[in-house]
């Protein structure tokens, strides 16, 4: 048993950068970005960095967009969700998730780049004895649940604020981070251009049945339909049970049309826009 076993802060936070626009600080680092989380927890801040955000994709807060701003937000955060499950799976990483440790910038079209910092790191196993072995298990899942239902807690908190400054539902906001919770354990488990161990893909895989758990209490657990197609040959595409609304910003030129996980496409036209955009939204 040993602790923090090949652990490369910067080849992690160069990971996240790049796959999760999450970039990890180091402790004696400040951070440059100009809000944190607990920003959005405070009415007045909340109102205008929704209200810019807003700006930035071409929608009304308060108006016929307002909704669209809350889903959004919600579709958008959903990105440094990702990033502190790949943290912890990928590099035996927890990281800081307090509102206050979180920081946050606009990129300009309404997305959002993130900063935070390390927490700690979990222990990784090289021991050989089945005991070892056992103990190693059970600490690891105790982790996972424990960052699981913190994460929980802290975007119940987030969604609940923005939900009650555009009138989007919570509801709707968890069920579009679950879906790309769910994406994400579908890529880093069955996509061939993630360079895995056998001993990490059972450690991923160890702590996917965490996250994605079918209980009532866990916000990423619930089920979604599989996109089912002959000539579809990649890993798992899972359709979201609803829209994010993204269709809403923009025009001419610059609209966006519905995501490749929408529901509101049928299976021709999804595969058809799989293979025009190549990339998954």
């Amino acid at each position: 048993m040993v602790r923090y076993g090949d652990y490369d802060h910067a080849a992690m936070s160069a990971a996240l950068e790049q796959a999760f626009v999450t970039r990890v600080r180091r402790a004696e680092e400040l951070s440059s970005f100009p809000f944190c989380a607990k920003d959005l927890l405070c009415e007045g801040t909340r109102e205008a960095i929704l209200r810019e955000q807003a700006v930035q994709q071409g929608l009304e807060l308060g108006g016929s967009g307002s909704l669209a701003v809350g889903t959004l937000f919600a579709k958008r955060y959903s990105v440094l969700v990702m990033a502190v499950i790949s943290a912890f799976s990928m590099y035996d990483a927890l990281l800081h998730i307090e509102e206050d440790s979180v920081h946050i910038k606009l990129n300009g079209t309404g997305g959002m780049w993130y900063e935070t910092r390390l927490e700690r790191l979990v222990e990784t196993d090289t021991g050989s004895q089945v005991t070892l072995e056992q103990e190693y298990w059970f600490r690891r899942e105790k982790e996972a649940r424990l960052l699981r239902d913190r994460l929980q807690l802290h975007l119940q908190r987030m969604f609940q604020a923005v939900a009650k400054a555009t009138g989007a539902s919570d509801k709707v906001m968890s069920s579009l981070v679950a879906h790309n919770v769910q994406q994400l354990a579908a890529s880093m488990i069955h996509d061939p251009d993630i360079c895995w161990t056998n001993q990490r893909l059972a450690l991923i895989e160890h702590d996917m049945h965490i996250w994605l758990e079918q209980r009532k209490e866990n916000m990423f657990g619930g089920t979604f339909q599989r996109f089912e197609h002959g000539k579809w040959q990649r890993a798992p595409l899972l359709i979201r049970r609803y829209c994010c609304l993204a269709y809403q910003i923009g025009d001419g030129h610059h609209a966006h049309s519905y995501c490749n996980s929408c529901p509101k496409l049928d299976s021709e036209s999804r595969l058809r826009q799989w293979i025009n955009k190549g990339t998954l939204t």
